[in-house]
């Protein structure tokens, strides 16, 4: 059963850096909104000639008074319907929204901690980084189309933060797996997140499962798009790709 539709306005955008986009959406129907759902998602939905086109969006921050949900969306290049809406809305721009879905939050009880993934991974990444103990220890390896889209983060000492630039992410590339495959593995019980790319979050996969013997239950891996496929091709990869454990 497709999910009911609510209709929000954009109340605010800001260009938070040079590929990533701010927005906040509010509006009446967001007061049954469901809580606890920062780091989950919902679908954006944008009127096309035959189907509608739905794109999934990390929900960063969620105010129930405000009836508002703040999402951090990457506006590179302007090929795409989210891409070029998120370049061009504006302030009382309405859009319609499906969702929520679920979160996918790291185990904070675990030894050490490895999270990866690029700009479209950055805010579901940033919302479990404020999940993390303050005695928290492992890495975070984050890949960026630019230095000037490095946002200030507030992490436990004990985390080791790597910046990959990769000013042309669209191009086939290993840049993201062959930076968290060099980095030193650490004594105890892992938790990974990786979210990002199909290939680097594939090969992620099976560095995890068949390299380092990570169990099922410590790490989550997904994908959020592939290069050269649209929405709805990376979906049907990722199911070609599914592993049974």
């Amino acid at each position: 059963m497709a999910r009911a539709l609510r209709s929000v306005n954009v109340t605010h955008r800001e260009q938070l850096t040079p590929n990533m986009v701010r927005m906040t959406i509010a509006g009446e129907s967001l007061s049954d909104f469901p809580e606890g759902f920062e780091g989950g998602y919902i679908k954006l939905v944008f009127p096309a000639d035959e189907k509608p086109v739905v794109r999934s969006y990390t929900i960063r921050q969620h105010d129930v008074s405000a009836k508002s949900i703040v999402m951090d969306m990457v506006a590179h290049g302007d090929t795409g319907p989210a891409a070029a809406w998120a370049n061009r809305v504006k302030p009382g721009d309405s859009v319609d929204i499906q969702g929520p879905g679920p979160c996918q939050q790291i185990d904070t009880t675990a030894d050490w901690f490895l999270i990866a993934g690029d700009m479209s991974a950055l805010p579901a990444i940033s919302v479990n980084l404020e999940k993390l103990p303050a005695t928290a220890k492992g890495y975070v390896v984050l890949e960026v189309i630019s230095e000037a889209d490095q946002l200030e983060l507030d992490l436990p000492e004990g985390i080791d933060l790597r910046w990959v630039v990769n000013p042309d992410p669209e191009s086939v590339n290993s840049v993201l797996e062959d930076t968290v495959m060099e980095l030193p593995w650490l004594d105890g019980r892992l938790s990974a997140w990786v979210a990002g790319e199909f290939s680097a979050s594939r090969a992620l996969r099976q560095y995890f499962r068949h390299d380092r013997q990570v169990p099922k239950d410590g790490m989550y891996v997904s994908c959020y798009w592939k290069i050269g496929e649209t929405d709805e091709g990376m979906k049907a990869a990722k199911r070609a790709d599914a592993e049974p454990w």
